[in-house]
Order: structure tokens, then sequence, then C-alpha cells
């Protein structure tokens, strides 16, 4: 690994809460994942112009809103900030995975770069994709054009 990817782990790791425990870390993140996606359930009810049913094709209608309100600067009449939208995108596209992929699975591990720093991941096989914050920030990713990214990283990762 070069200095410059070492340099990047070690600022991502230096990111990532402390736990003084794996077991502490999956309590925790078990938790954060039941609670972002209860709550989206909630909003999304009132909002309807997005249900969460669990399928590919509601990370496009997931997006759509998403955008919706980014454009119109509403999140606050939905009751949420835009990055808590985004930390309930994230998680629910993980629970996607989950729920199409019947081998992936949640998975809690210690970030190999820093010591007693969890990452919360889908796992399927030998893919591993962190979710927390997976999408902060979406209305300023690249190559998102079409807006469709939730749909296309499920894609890129999950789909075969």
């Amino acid at each position: 690994m070069s200095k410059y990817s070492l340099n990047i782990a070690n600022k991502y790791g230096e990111a990532l809460r402390d736990f003084n425990d794996k077991s502490e870390a999956e309590d925790y993140f078990i938790s954060y994942k039941d609670d972002l996606l209860s709550r989206l359930k909630t909003i999304s009810t009132k909002a309807s112009e997005f249900f969460p049913d669990y399928t590919i094709e509601s990370l496009k209608k997931l997006e759509k809103w998403y955008f919706d309100l980014y454009e119109r600067q509403s999140f606050d009449r939905e009751g949420l900030t835009q990055e808590e939208l985004e930390s309930m995108m994230s998680v629910y596209w993980g629970e996607v995975v989950i729920n199409n992929n019947k081998d992936a699975k949640w998975v809690v591990a210690e970030y190999p770069f820093s010591q007693k720093k969890y990452e919360f991941l889908v796992k399927k096989g030998l893919c591993s994709v962190s979710v927390v914050n997976k999408f902060h920030h979406l209305y300023n990713k690249q190559g998102n054009k079409r807006r469709t990214l939730l749909f296309r990283e499920y894609n890129r990762y999950f789909a075969r």
C-alpha cells in the first residue's frame, strides 16, 4: 500500500466511532439501523412519495424523493435534516441488499487500521461495503447526473 493510500485509510479510521469491544459496536449498530429504518418508514408514510418496500426498484424512488427535497430545501418539512435522510438512505440501501440476496448479511468488523474502531458493513461472499454515511452528500456525488446512484451501486456490488 502506498503512503498516500495509507494516509487515506488512517484518516477514514479516525472518523469511525470508538467502542470498547465488538459486542458494544454490534449493539450500537443494530440499534442504529433499526431506529433509522423505523423512522424512515414513519416519515415516508406521511410523505407518500416513497414507501420502503425493500425492492431494488425502490432505491430509484428513494433517490428521487431525496433530490426533490434537496431542490426545494424542504427536509425540515418532513421533520428531518438532509444528513439524517442521507443516513437513512445508507442503511436502507444495506437492508435492500440483505432482503434481495439470501447470502448477504450485516457485519460489524473492527477497522484493520485503527484499534477499537468498527465499521457496519453489508457482506455477501467476498464483497463487503460499509453503509454508515455511504450516501452522505449525495447531491454532490460525481457521475450521478441520472440521479440513480443507489440503484447503480446496488447493481455494481450485489446484482450478480
